[in-house]
């Protein structure tokens, strides 16, 4: 064996142990992101939108952790006579809108797959408290000549915000670039009590843990 070599092996030996110490003091997680959210209801076709969440974590090992988390979407679209979307490059007279905003408070157990490498996936389940406010808004026009928009009103015809408990479960993977800084990604699934209302998330996030 070199010089060189024995060098080398002799600071791994006495470094390693205090890189592994230092990993596994890093048990807080704070997190947060962004994706895409569908929002399903028995009624009218919600669709795809945007969702934004964040989560605090406590990791008990490589395997097992526990987080808190919390998210928000929100659909606003606007439906023909027959319930039909209306796209902005369809045009067409709306006869209603329907706005829907989903909240979700959420404790999960996490199970993480293998040793903690750089690429490390997991499943999740947990349950929590969901919020749904829904509003609709019925539009009615008065058309003159050649269909020549006179007037229109608008009436607010549904208004409600329900609570419900759900229930969670998905996967994902956690991908360091750091060991203590990781980029996330996940899809989870939110089933509340009334299941025809549930909603689905594909979520990119970041992760640092401390």
């Amino acid at each position: 064996m070199s010089k060189r070599s024995a060098a080398s092996l002799a600071a791994l030996l006495l470094l390693g142990p205090g890189i592994t110490v230092v990993e596994a003091q890093q048990r807080f997680r704070l997190g947060g992101g962004a994706g895409f959210a569908v929002l399903y209801n028995p009624d009218v076709e919600l669709g795809r939108t945007a969702v934004v969440g964040g989560s605090l974590g406590f990791r008990f090992s490589d395997n097992f952790s526990i987080e808190g988390g919390f998210s928000f979407a929100r659909s606003d679209r606007q439906f023909d006579q027959f319930g039909i979307p209306i796209d902005e490059t369809q045009g067409g007279l709306p006869a209603y809108q329907f706005e829907a905003t989903r909240y979700h408070l959420d404790g999960s157990f996490l199970y993480h797959i293998g040793r903690r490498q750089p690429f490390h996936p997991y499943i999740i389940a947990g349950g929590g408290l969901g919020r749904s406010d829904e509003k609709r808004t019925d539009i009615t026009f008065i058309l003159g000549e050649n269909n020549v928009v006179i007037s229109r009103t608008e009436e607010v015809v549904l208004d409600t915000s329900e609570y419900q408990p759900t229930a969670h479960f998905g996967g994902g993977f956690d991908l360091y670039v750091l060991y203590n800084v990781a980029a996330r990604v996940e899809f989870r699934w939110w089933l509340p009590k009334d299941t025809d209302k549930s909603t689905r998330m594909f979520f990119f996030g970041a992760s640092y843990y401390f």
